[in-house]
């Protein structure tokens, strides 16, 4: 062989390699992709389980004042009834 064929078969070659590179790049960017997508998807999933849980404590919040409230009067309740059952 020529030296004009070596160097056409070496550059050839070297132009397979680089479109796998770009093949193999394309890949890994729709799979980066995909992963973005996930994130995004689990971001807003955490956001709205965030403001359940918010609710969730407020409620328990105001019926845990109720439940203190709803004991006390029982308490006086029984009390009031041992004091002025003797």
């Amino acid at each position: 062989m020529d030296d004009q064929t070596v160097r056409l078969n070496r550059i050839e070659e070297k132009l397979d390699k680089v479109g796998e590179a770009i093949i193999s790049l394309a890949r890994m960017e729709e799979r980066m992709v995909t992963l973005f997508s996930r994130m995004d998807n689990y971001d807003k999933r955490q956001t709205t389980m965030e403001e359940r849980v918010s609710k969730i404590e407020v409620t328990s919040a105001s019926s845990a004042w109720v439940e203190r409230v709803v004991w006390l009067i029982v308490g006086g309740l029984i009390m009031g009834t041992i004091y002025f059952g003797k």
